[in-house]
């Protein structure tokens, strides 16, 4: 039977004496496994490759919170039970379904252990199965300019902090990626520091279109309560001010000013909304990259803000994917230390016809200062529902940078399945308490938005599939085990084999006539150590089988045997089973370093 499984190579690779008495192990199942290519009744069992099309398109329904506790003195707690929280949705008590710790800085901080020495053959080489060598990635940061919506009056700054953080704090496990809510000037993840500073100095806003400053243009708040919450004091200020802007005795403009305000303040609306739907979906693209990331995974939001009062729902979808993908959103307002905005811009429509209406210019001045307010919200709400940090109201960008780029130092990852949830797109507030503690502060996400549609069961299997290969964390809910082996065949080129097992007995089986019926999925992927995806394959199986049969496999389990061709270097390797009937998922990590 081992000759079944290594003849296809050349030059044949000395298995390793433990991998030996595993394959020996499960001889049986190798030997009357389909998945080997043996001998076997079609109709029972099945297997095929499935062309690996992960896209998250769906909603699943679980509902992830992120929970950052501390106490008076702002220090994080890390020794709380499942049994000291208790989670509300709508004010109805949740059962918590998942619960664990996450440390992510002392994972990072961790010295992986020594390597063995070296083999002098180069013809083969025994792989060491490890979960955290040393020349992986360990921190995974994005930095996410938001160049569409910020000045470049605050765009400078703040690039020229990110700049120094950078050349003095990037570490040898660090990777770092700079991305922009236009598109333009992008670099994917590096430890180049020279790279990152070219691409720094190349950053420029980018609007989607330029800022209308002709007389009567409506900012992009007082046109959200014109146009969104008819507001009558903001539409009698712009009504003012377009009246101010008509020639003196021109009737016409004076009778037109009121559409000429609902008009304006449709089309400020809509350009508002643009810029703010170019920076969230730069934010929501780059948080979905960072799922398939191996190492912890810090996304840093630069931005001087942008309304985002019509976009609830696409906010609660961007954290909801960070949350399941482990991606911890942090945000920076470039703004710096808060200043009052109604200096520089209230002058702005009334001053232009030389007219000063008192009434006008405080009204105006109040809605300034709340439009100042609510263009941070949707950082602020990012971060506060993915348990990161917003850095606001200080011209210390460098500070806010090494506080952003941290690794969180202990949070809590709660999950409930909604009971009953109604299909409708409803806004549901989420309410975290510890019990019977005092003098505790909780950070949370604050609610999340429920499906409009049906969960289509095929879109959801795939997507959970997807989540569970691009995560970083170990799942046992099914009994496998992977080992890995490599062998040279050039001096640039090497095979790796990935062996996933699984034990059939725990797994139930549906009865359909005297069949027994259930699914696996089998995935398997390959990252490089700067956690790109180099290679993923799928495979099937299919159960239709008698008793008998059911039996036998039982006693041997089944083994999927996966090959892929690299070139030398450190890699990641990631399999995920998933059991159709039960949904059950299982995922585990091998690393495989290959030597030049």
């Amino acid at each position: 039977m081992l000759s079944s499984l290594t003849r296809v190579h050349r030059p044949e690779p000395r298995w390793p004496s433990w991998l030996l008495a595993v394959i020996l192990s499960l001889t049986p199942a190798l030997a009357t496994s389909p998945l080997h290519g043996q001998t076997t009744n079609s109709q029972e069992i099945s297997s095929r490759d499935v062309e690996p099309t992960f896209k998250l398109q769906t909603e699943r329904n679980l509902v992830m919170v992120r929970v950052v506790v501390r106490n008076s003195k702002g220090a994080v707690v890390d020794n709380l039970r499942k049994e000291d929280f208790q989670l509300f949705d709508k004010g109805k008590p949740q059962t918590i379904v998942s619960f664990s710790l996450e440390k992510p800085a002392l994972k990072a901080a961790e010295a992986p252990p020594p390597k063995p020495a070296e083999k002098a053959d180069a013809e083969t080489e025994e792989s060491e199965e490890t979960t955290a060598p040393a020349s992986s990635a360990r921190r995974f940061v994005a930095i996410y300019f938001d160049d569409v919506n910020t000045s470049f009056e605050n765009l400078a700054p703040a690039r020229n902090a990110a700049d120094h953080f950078l050349t003095t704090s990037v570490q040898p496990g660090d990777r770092v990626a700079l991305y922009t809510s236009s598109g333009q000037k992008q670099l994917d993840f590096t430890s180049n520091v020279a790279e990152i500073h070219q691409a720094l100095i190349e950053l420029r806003p980018r609007p989607v279109a330029p800022v209308d400053s002709t007389c009567g243009a409506i900012p992009s708040y007082e046109a959200y309560l014109i146009a969104d919450q008819n507001d009558t004091i903001a539409t009698q200020v712009a009504t003012e001010e377009a009246l101010a802007c008509c020639t003196p005795g021109d009737k016409t403009c004076a009778n037109q000013a009121s559409g000429m305000v609902q008009n304006n303040a449709q089309r400020s609306l809509s350009f508002s909304e643009t810029q703010s739907l170019a920076a969230l979906r730069g934010i929501e693209s780059v948080a979905r990259r960072m799922t398939s990331l191996p190492g912890q995974r810090i996304m840093v939001i630069v931005s001087q803000g942008f309304l985002t009062e019509t976009l609830r729902f696409q906010l609660s979808q961007i954290a909801d994917r960070a949350l399941r993908g482990g991606v911890v959103l942090n945000a920076i307002d470039a703004r710096g230390l808060y200043t009052d905005p109604v200096t520089s811009d209230i002058t702005k429509g009334l001053s232009n016809a030389g007219v000063y209406d008192p009434s006008a210019f405080a009204q105006e001045s109040q809605m300034l200062r709340e439009s100042a307010k609510m263009e941070a919200n949707g950082m602020r709400d990012l971060a506060q529902d993915t348990g990161g940090i917003f850095f606001e109201n200080s011209n210390d960008l460098e500070a806010g940078f090494r506080k952003a780029a941290a690794l969180p130092e202990a949070f809590y990852l709660l999950a409930f399945s909604p009971q009953n949830l109604k299909l409708n797109g409803d806004f549901h507030p989420i309410q975290v308490k510890i019990v019977a503690l005092k003098g505790l502060s909780i950070q949370a996400r604050r609610g999340y938005f429920a499906p409009k549609k049906p969960t289509d069961s095929t879109q959801q299997e795939k997507e959970e599939i997807r989540e569970a290969l691009f995560s970083q964390d170990e799942t046992h809910e099914l009994p496998i085990d992977v080992h890995t082996q490599f062998f040279m065949k050039s001096e640039s080129q090497a095979r790796i084999t990935v062996l996933t097992s699984i034990d059939l007995r725990p797994l139930q089986f549906r009865k359909e006539a005297d069949r027994n019926v259930d699914k696996l999925t089998f995935v398997t992927a390959v990252f490089d150590q700067d956690g790109h995806e180099v290679s993923a394959q799928e495979k099937a199986v299919d159960f239709r089988m008698h008793d008998s049969t059911l039996e036998r496999y039982r006693q041997t389990g089944i083994t999927m045997k996966t090959n892929f061709d690299v070139s030398p270097g450190t890699y990641q390797v990631r399999s995920v089973v998933r059991d159709s009937d039960s949904g059950q998922i299982a995922g585990l990590n091998r690393t495989v370093e290959i030597p030049y």
